[in-house]
């Protein structure tokens, strides 16, 4: 899925009505019925409601989600900011039917004393309709007192499309006033700023809302950032031949573990053949390769000589994939080891974890590696590879201008973790949750990327494709036990139904 500026949504939007021979009223009340539906699942048959409506195209969705919630016979109150003299066009056409109903209870804001009039219960349901993608410049006056008043005084906010006062595609200071909405109805795509912690406070969750905008449309609008779903990653599987066989989905190297940290290597293992790989050797630590040898008797294994970390260079040439890092320490003969991979092979690589502060500590190696190497570093290991960012959005840039200077993937993990790839594109994935937010889940993702890699899948697919799975597995993960106690082993033994599920829907969609 695209994601696009509001620019570019504006543009599908009066598309789409051209296309469709609708007018832009029409859209906006299939706009109004979707997030009517969706709001009805979330709310109870009692449930009061006060609208904040703006006086632009946002505020005419809300009007029209009034009308049709009071019709509904929901105890509904709009509150209108008169911000502006006039209602855009496609507002104005809703209020006129909202008072021709004559069902939703009206207050209207003309100065910061009528904020007084509105009564929020405990229980009250607002939404957010004050501003949309329009937005160019920080509240201000009516607007901004009312984003501060549904802040101090709402329980449950909802925001359709956006929240009142963030900038969809570019950095929100944080002095700027902005609604702290707790779901966000984003219409057909969903907006850059989301998938930023920076925005955590104003977008904890977002719900898409397809309301049938053209296809070609969408389309033909040029972007270099996408959104992962299951639909997407479907068409990356690789089918398994019926006359296929172990050598059919390569050999790989894991090259992790050290005497105090046996256990990123075995989660890295497991991970990595619970992911399609043919064949999988570890190269580590006498006591990981003997923990190995009874945790995962499906993996082999070479003993490095030393006992305490990684330190024999040993022959390459037979691995289809190599991961290096979960573990392994940054000694410096495990340094040496990273150089001389870096110097000699030629398959796909991806580097994680100690791997990445070797690197830190050894920028000039980045020039070395191997087209289209995997990183996969967290924002405090991407900051000690690329330097300090100022907000999210500079980290994104910094992200995607190291991706292409040293053409490599840079995996940038986070709640919607970024997948960087050296042509300037970017792809946000969509799954996961916060029982990740533990040891151990980067040493998973890492041996799932490699199973892939290993499995013959093209670096960008394995990344992509290894991150959502991961993810999705962990969502699976949180649906049978709490996030609070999933550890990344139940993780890991629920990638089977993770990889079943999405070729269930790859069957599904033919």
């Amino acid at each position: 899925m695209k994601i696009l500026s509001a620019a570019q949504i504006k543009t599908v939007d009066q598309r789409t009505t051209e296309r469709q021979h609708i007018s832009s009223a029409d859209l906006m009340e299939r706009v109004a019925v979707l997030c009517t539906e969706e709001i009805e699942k979330r709310i109870s048959e009692q449930a009061e409601i006060v609208i904040f409506c703006g006086k632009g195209n946002n505020g005419g969705d809300g009007l029209a989600i009034a009308r049709l919630l009071a019709e509904r016979d929901y105890t509904v109150t709009v509150v209108i900011v008169h911000h502006s003299e006039d209602f855009s066009g496609d507002a104005q056409i809703n209020f006129e039917r909202l008072n021709q109903q004559n069902k939703a209870g009206l207050t209207e804001i003309f100065g910061e004393d009528d904020f007084q009039k509105i009564s929020v219960k405990e229980k009250t349901i607002v939404i957010d309709a004050l501003l949309g993608t329009g937005l160019n410049k920080p509240l201000e006056g009516l607007l901004e007192t009312a984003a501060e008043f549904i802040n101090k005084n709402s329980h449950f906010t909802i925001s359709i499309d956006v929240p009142s006062g963030l900038f969809a595609d570019e950095f929100t200071p944080d002095e700027n006033t902005c609604v702290h909405a707790n779901l966000v109805l984003t219409l057909q795509i969903p907006k850059l700023a989301y998938l930023f912690s920076d925005n955590s406070q104003n977008v904890p969750a977002f719900k898409i809302i397809d309301i049938g905008l053209d296809q070609q449309a969408i389309s033909e609008q040029v972007s270099s950032h996408y959104f992962s779903e299951i639909e997407d990653i479907t068409t990356l599987l690789l089918p398994r031949s019926k006359f296929s066989h172990k050598g059919t989905y390569g050999h790989g190297l894991l090259i992790a573990g050290s005497k105090d940290t046996r256990g990123a290597a075995i989660i890295a293992a497991e991970a990595c053949l619970r992911s399609g790989a043919g064949l999988l050797t570890v190269h580590s630590t006498k006591n990981v390769t003997d923990a190995l040898a009874i945790r995962l008797p499906e993996a082999m294994s070479n003993t490095d000589q030393n006992e305490a970390f990684i330190s024999d260079k040993t022959s390459l040439d037979k691995y289809r994939a190599l991961g290096f890092g979960p573990g392994t320490g940054t000694a410096e003969e495990t340094a040496d080891v990273l150089k001389y991979i870096i110097q000699n092979y030629q398959g796909k690589l991806i580097i994680d974890a100690d791997g990445l502060n070797i690197l830190s500590e050894n920028k000039t190696w980045l020039e070395f590696l191997p087209k289209e190497t995997i990183l996969t570093p967290h924002p405090k290991e991407f900051e000690r590879l690329a330097g300090t960012f100022e907000n999210d959005f500079d980290r994104l840039q910094k992200a995607k201008l190291f991706a292409i200077r040293h053409q490599v993937i840079l995996v940038l993990k986070d709640a919607y973790t970024a997948i960087c790839l050296p042509d300037g594109s970017v792809v946000f994935n969509s799954t996961g949750n916060p029982g990740l937010a533990k040891g151990g889940s980067g040493d998973a993702l890492t041996g799932v990327i490699l199973g892939l890699l290993t499995r013959g899948y093209s670096p960008a697919k394995a990344a992509i494709s290894g991150v959502f799975i991961h993810g999705y597995a962990a969502d699976l993960c949180s649906r049978e036990i709490s996030m609070e106690s999933m550890l990344i082993t139940d993780v890991i033994k629920l990638l089977p139904k993770a990889f079943r599920y999405i070729e269930l829907k790859r069957a599904e969609l033919g």
